[in-house]
């Protein structure tokens, strides 16, 4: 059975949101520092990683305001208006900010470069600390956000939710993960002591969200019918945290998140319905299908627990998570080989 919503849509928005502070994806190239980061100040969040060029703007915790826009290929030159509009709307300069954050990716691969630059020069220019995280995490944690203000069981417990995010890589691949949260209270309770920043979540840790399988490019009709196979099985719900995969590519569960009550594809999930719609016909567990463009009020909010406990990222060493090279890349190692 396959479920459809509307998602986000491809506007342009500004929104205030209670306080949330769940956790980042993981990362290279951090600095440990905890200088220089004002709690109660202004953060910048921004995700340049798909079709949606996506802003906000954070203080205290909560999400003051949000812009995301639909400008694909265009991002180099709508970034910095967006930026001054959204600041505009706060009344508040540059130099007020006291952290940015960015999506690292994967998506594309000019598009995820225009992000982590524009905070790597902000938080030089500015004296500020930056942070990265996962826009695969981000894209699942705004599919939950979404989920929980339709949602008629908002605030019981029990219910697990696996989210499989999907950003298009062309040819049947996708950038992807799958995540899980366990129960329906408000994120801010659910992400407490939540931590997704390794390859799978450990079991028989509290944890309400978690990553279980790592951001990476796969074929989604694979993927897909790996997840639905673990998901319907029962040995696959293993009482182990350890990445494993079965001979079929089913990979071990953490107890707390096995058995989920729907599995929810969100993204660009129009490029692969059909993939989608084969595998719900083959499962028990209800499937549900959600567009949904990126936000950078998820990417603030994953950044908050990093800044918090000093986990920021080298101002001048760190990359984007590409998860492949490009064509070009490939071709140019190809010939230093010959």
């Amino acid at each position: 059975m396959v479920g459809m919503s509307s998602g986000n849509g491809n506007s342009t928005r500004e929104r205030e949101m209670a306080q949330d502070t769940p956790l980042a994806g993981d990362s290279e190239g951090r600095e440990s520092s905890r200088s220089g980061f004002d709690e109660n100040g202004y953060v910048l969040a921004l995700d340049t990683s798909t079709a949606s060029l996506a802003v906000a703007l954070l203080q205290g915790g909560r999400v003051v305001a949000e812009k995301h826009t639909i400008v694909e290929r265009n991002h180099s030159i709508h970034l910095m208006p967006h930026l001054q509009e959204l600041l505009a709307s706060r009344g508040i300069r540059p130099n007020d900010l006291s952290a940015v954050v960015a999506g690292q990716g994967p998506g594309s691969y000019t598009g995820v470069r225009i992000a982590v630059t524009a905070a790597k020069t902000f938080a030089w220019s500015l004296g500020i600390p930056a942070a990265a995280v996962s826009s695969l995490e981000a894209l699942a944690l705004g599919a939950r956000t979404a989920l929980l203000a339709e949602s008629a069981d908002a605030g019981s417990d029990g219910a697990v939710r696996w989210f499989v995010p999907l950003m298009n890589a062309r040819r049947g691949q996708a950038f992807t993960a799958l995540y899980a949260s366990a129960g329906n209270e408000p994120a801010v309770e659910l992400l407490g002591s939540a931590d997704a920043s390794g390859d799978v979540a450990p079991d028989n840790t509290g944890s309400r969200w978690a990553r279980l399988q790592p951001d990476g490019i796969r074929l989604v009709a694979d993927f897909a019918r790996h997840i639905g196979d673990t998901a319907g099985g029962t040995e696959a719900a293993g009482t182990t945290g350890e990445q494993s995969a079965g001979d079929d590519g089913t990979f071990v569960v953490p107890s707390g998140f096995a058995k989920p009550k729907e599995i929810v594809f969100v993204g660009e999930t129009s490029f692969f319905e059909e993939t989608i719609g084969q595998t719900a016909a083959e499962l028990s567990v209800p499937v549900r299908v959600l567009p949904y463009d990126m936000t950078a009020a998820e990417v603030g909010l994953l950044g908050l627990p990093r800044l918090k406990r000093g986990e920021t990222i080298d101002k001048y060493t760190f990359v984007p998570n590409y998860t492949q090279l490009t064509e070009a890349e490939v071709n140019l190692m190809a010939k230093a080989k010959s």
